[in-house]
């Protein structure tokens, strides 16, 4: 049988149906506008602030607006990989990744924090509301991830002969399940073997 996919991969990959063109669309738009991406309001913000905060000059603005654009690129890449990892996961019909998730989760909170800190700073409302509900839905996913981690590990799975015996038990069997102490020792068996040929020849 099958084991059914948790809630927090199957939020996570709607997440990603989000994030991906999104974000990959604003980070090809930056890198292969004639304007740097100086022209797309989300990009700017996070161009000029950093462009403030590091007293960087036009070649240096222009260069904060690319590194932007690809840590956004490669970030929408990840969640593509993600995808592709649960698609492959609804197939074979097992988890995703565990190290998988950790990455696309761990690029998607920075990606925020790099954008969602120059929109507070410079006091954008607009762009402060449209990171804050990123912001709640990264932090959903990654409460629920960390939730059914915490409850796969206070739960261990059940031994294979208690399963059966409990499975008699419920059909009302009462039939012993044989266990590796019922088995008798090699020595034993060696014994009885020994005396089938004498047990023939008195027959005889």
């Amino acid at each position: 049988m099958r084991s059914r996919l948790s809630l927090g991969a199957v939020n996570l990959a709607l997440l990603s149906f989000y994030f991906f063109p999104v974000w990959g669309r604003e980070a090809i738009r930056a890198l292969m506008s004639p304007y740097n991406g100086l022209n797309e309001r989300e990009h700017a913000t996070a161009t000029i602030y950093f462009c403030q905060l590091f007293d960087l000059s036009f070649n240096g603005l222009v260069l904060a607006s690319h590194v932007l654009a690809g840590v956004k690129l490669v970030i929408a890449a990840a969640f593509v990989a993600y995808i592709i990892e649960f698609a492959r996961s609804c197939a074979i019909g097992r988890e995703p990744d565990r190290e998988t998730v950790d990455v696309v989760l761990i690029l998607a909170v920075v990606g925020i924090i790099l954008h969602a800190l120059p929109a507070l700073a410079l006091g954008d409302a607009a762009m402060s509301r449209l990171y804050a509900t990123q912001i709640l839905l990264i932090a959903g996913a990654i409460t629920i991830i960390v939730v059914e981690r915490h409850i796969a590990l206070e739960s261990p799975k059940p031994l294979r002969v208690d399963t059966v015996a409990s499975e008699r038990e419920a059909l009302g069997l009462g039939l012993p399940v044989r266990t590796a102490s019922a088995v008798p020792p090699p020595a034993r068996m060696a014994v009885a073997l020994a005396r089938i040929p004498e047990a023939r020849l008195r027959g005889q």
